[in-house]
């Protein structure tokens, strides 16, 4: 036996060795990438593009080109500034990072290496070699009470974590309000706008809404409040009343969601073969360039049937039979089949249809969604805190705030109260029955990364074993968490899908939805289901001894587990770290636009001037679960509280510099930092998932004899209390000082504290939202410019004008005026081709407005 457990030490140490390897190799060429590529003026959209994309007052200062005074200024610069040039979730994001990735670990790197690792492995120790001697359960049976230093260290970690968790709830609330407060903030239209779900069919009136939003006046005694002036406005916390007549209760915009299907369907159709004409268009371009520039144009070869019905000038560069088609079917493999003459007299078809649906809108059942738009944010954060309450009629009305359209997802807002109940329940369900299926990948994972245990303990699996070292320890330490990264990348998708499907109305809402099914996951496949399936692996030699000592055997081997987990933080978190600063993706990608861009002016543009965007929803939880595994193994295997604080150095090094240059988070999915109570929240999970395995591992430590120790009893009694503690303390936040109920209103409204704006710099104009016709908030906030902000854009949305780059052939020009002779718009203006067939662009669409920068949506 003891053999074979130095085998499986050396296996588990050379499988260490290897994540090192690789991840310090991949680190290393990451820099060296970016310290050649970092400072060319060529590929400054790709390392700086907010210093020429971004809005004037949403641009930090240029980073020097040496690497010092580079990285200098990135962690110089404050972090509250994220606030304005990117939000609240950005800034929130990276202080996650930073406060429990960098200053809680380096407290927990301290004290389990100066007193854990000599604890561990001095002295008399059960005999685990090389990197498990430092281990948890290297400690002897009959010198047991040595746990205590893990206990005390293990108590005083906790109770350091649980004051961070108190800090950030406060420092959270101080921030958000003081960003619902700001003066710029409170000027624009969302702060005022609340969103109705399942709205009572006699109450889903004009009429009705501004009876509720009476009654909800009445009760907070602010009905019919009278606008202050503009210079009150200015004030810290004033509230900024709407341009437009206020009604009762302060209302002074409603409207009504309809049930639009047809229609939909109509104007869905009409926008998809938009953009398959302007494909079509730019693929029958980069042909027609490619012939000229090879001199084989059907012109030049003398094949030109002038004579032929319907000869154009295309056909001098283009044969007939050559030039596009596709159909309108899905990845354009089957459907009607279109062609450059056929798809502008379908597209015409489709706007003469919808002008007649348009015509009979007043005619359209509503649904049961309803936008509503007060005079002072305040007294919208009132309606949508108590609507709900003033009636049993309303128990199942939804309420939200800080709404913009491009939030809104169109599709769900027909749908009827008891549809959305019953597909929730369907979501999850689906998703519970993903999780038991997931198990079995992430299962095998967990035993590839202990497979030297596993040959060794079964015959027919004995080859392995004869792999060589180097071998087998790149399949144990860099395969086994290269599967699981692919594993938990294609979850999200599947995730988001379900999670809409359920009827949610708000895109900002799917994504905080998201947030938590995917930590579920996460949590459950990459971090319980990884440690039991490779510490049972480690367990099943002796399983068949005896079945009494299956409790002592986990307790002895489940702490092997750990190295599994410090090679997936060295793979997957070094790795995607460095990945990120260096840029590598976005620029092979900048450097092939001319190629990807696929002949198209809009294609082009999002290319060259649309910025990158982080998504939360999926950073975040596995940014959560390299969280947990460090604190539920900090104890267990110290050796991993050094990797993971190097791994957050890296994470919050290149975030931090990719939210303050690279990235333009879309204003349609901010939702001012909730994302980050759903983080704290992880926190929790992960202190009692670290006091279940102290404490088992604690009341399972036996002496010599085979009997339980009193200094494990006790330190595992004293865990369990932590534990209680905790869970008091997370309910005291939850129900009482931090209610979840109240958490994301202003606190003039639930009585909570007042703060100052003094944290937060935000820019003197500050553009939050762009319509279809190009008009900001502070624009919309007027009624000439509100008919239609939250009318589903089938209602009233125009035709996207054909986008045709001018070429030197002069086909651009000629396609644009046979597709205007057909009585749909096109267009050539701010787009060239050049004869190599490349496009570029000056700005965005002749349809849209142009601000100088580009804004996400």
């Amino acid at each position: 036996m003891s053999n074979t457990n130095a085998d499986t030490n050396a296996a588990t140490t050379g499988s260490f060795v290897s994540a090192l390897v690789t991840g310090c190799i991949t680190v290393g060429v990451c820099a060296v990438f970016w310290l050649a590529a970092h400072n060319r003026r060529s590929l400054r959209r790709v390392f700086q593009p907010r210093l020429e994309l971004a809005p004037e007052s949403k641009r930090p200062v240029e980073l020097p080109d040496q690497p010092v005074g580079f990285w200098k200024t990135v962690y110089t610069l404050p972090d509250s500034d994220l606030i304005s040039i990117n939000g609240p979730d950005a800034y929130f994001f990276a202080r996650f990072l930073k406060v429990f990735g960098l200053y809680m670990l380096v407290p927990y790197f301290l004290l389990t290496f100066i007193i854990l690792l000599p604890v561990s492995a001095a002295g008399q120790t059960a005999g685990l070699t090389q990197l498990n001697m430092f281990t948890f359960g290297n400690v002897a049976s009959n010198r047991q009470v040595k746990h205590v230093a893990h206990f005390l260290v293990a108590l005083i970690l906790m109770s350091w974590t649980l004051y961070l968790l108190w800090h950030e709830y406060n420092h959270f609330v101080e921030v958000r309000q003081a960003w619902l407060r700001s003066p710029q903030h409170v000027a624009s239209a969302r702060t005022r706008t609340v969103a109705l779900v399942n709205v009572p069919s006699d109450m889903n009136s004009e009429t009705g809404l501004r009876e509720l939003a009476s009654q909800v006046a009445a009760v907070t005694g602010s009905a019919g409040p009278s606008a202050p002036r503009r210079s009150e406005a200015t004030e810290i916390g004033s509230p900024i009343a709407h341009k437009g007549e206020q009604g009762a209760g302060g209302v002074t915009h409603i409207w009504l969601g309809k049930k639009v299907k047809d229609v939909e369907k109509v104007w869905a159709e009409r926008d998809k073969e938009c953009g398959r004409l302007e494909g079509g268009i730019g693929k029958l371009l980069k042909v027609g360039q490619k012939n000229e520039r090879k001199g084989k144009t059907p012109e030049k070869k003398g094949k030109v049937d002038e004579h032929r019905a319907g000869a154009t000038m295309v056909d001098r560069f283009v044969k007939p039979k050559k030039q596009p088609t596709w159909k309108q079917g899905p990845l354009g493999l089957w459907g009607k089949k279109m062609t450059l003459e056929s798809s502008p007299v379908y597209i015409r078809e489709h706007n003469d249809q919808l002008r007649g649906l348009r015509e009979k809108q007043g005619d359209l059942e509503l649904g049961n969604v309803a936008f509503v738009r007060f005079a002072t944010q305040e007294q919208a954060h009132q309606f949508a805190r108590l609507a709900s309450s003033t009636s049993k009629q309303l128990r199942m009305l939804n309420t939200g705030i800080e709404l913009i359209p491009e939030d809104v997802v169109w599709s769900n807002i027909s749908m009827n109260p008891y549809q959305r109940k019953i597909r929730t329940l369907i979501s999850w369900a689906l998703t519970i029955g993903l999780i038991i299926i997931w198990a079995i990948p992430v299962a095998f994972v967990g035993v590839v990364s202990n497979v030297d245990s596993l040959c060794a303990n079964a015959s027919w699996l004995a080859w392995i074993c004869k792999i060589p070292g180097a071998a087998l320890g790149i399949i144990k330490g860099v395969l086994p968490s290269v599967l699981l990264a692919v594993l938990f990348m294609l979850l999200p998708i599947v995730l988001r899908l379900w999670i809409k499907l359920q009827g949610e109305v708000r895109k900002s809402d799917i994504e905080l939805k998201l947030f938590t099914r995917y930590w579920d996951f996460q949590i459950i496949h990459g971090f319980i289901i990884v440690t039991i399936s490779s510490g049972l692996i480690n367990a099943l030699g002796n399983l068949g001894n005896t079945a009494s000592s299956v409790p002592t055997l986990l307790a002895d081997k489940l702490p092997g587990a750990s190295i599994f987990f410090l090679t997936y933080v060295l793979t997957a978190t070094w790795a995607s770290a460095a990945k990120a600063f260096a840029r590598l993706i976005p620029t092979v990608m900048w450097m092939l636009r001319g190629i990807l861009a696929g002949g198209t002016p809009r294609k082009a543009f999002a290319k060259t001037y649309k910025m990158g965007s982080i998504r939360f929803s999926e950073t975040w939880p596995p940014v959560c679960l390299l969280l947990c595994i460090t604190v539920v193994y900090s104890v267990i295997q110290p050796f991993i509280t050094i990797i993971a604080l190097i791994a957050f150095g890296l994470l919050f090094s290149s975030y931090k510099y990719l939210l303050f240059y690279t990235t333009d988070q879309p204003a349609s999915l901010e939702t001012g930092g909730l994302y980050y109570i759903k983080a704290l929240r992880t926190v929790f999970v992960t202190l009692y998932l670290e006091q279940i395995c102290l404490a088992g591992l604690f009341f399972l430590s036996t002496d010599q004899n085979g009997s339980r120790t009193a200094s494990g009893i006790a330190c595992g009694i004293i865990i369990v209390i932590m534990g209680v503690i905790t869970a008091l303390m997370q309910a005291w936040f939850d129900h009482f000082r931090f209610k979840r109920s109240e958490m994301g209103y202003i606190s003039s409204v639930t009585g909570g504290p007042r703060t100052s704006t003094s944290l937060i710099k935000l820019p003197l104009r500050e553009v939050t939202s762009v319509d279809e016709h190009g008009q900001d908030e502070a624009e919309l906030a007027g009624v000439s410019g509100d008919d239609h902000a939250f009318d589903h854009p089938c209602l009233w949305a125009k035709q996207p004008v054909i986008w045709i780059a001018d070429d030197p052939l002069g086909l651009g020009r000629f396609e644009a005026e046979r597709v205007n002779d057909a009585g749909v718009e096109a267009s050539t203006e701010y787009a060239h081709m050049d004869t190599k067939g490349n496009v570029s662009v000056e700005r965005g669409p002749p349809d849209e407005n142009w601000y100088g920068g580009v804004k996400a949506l």
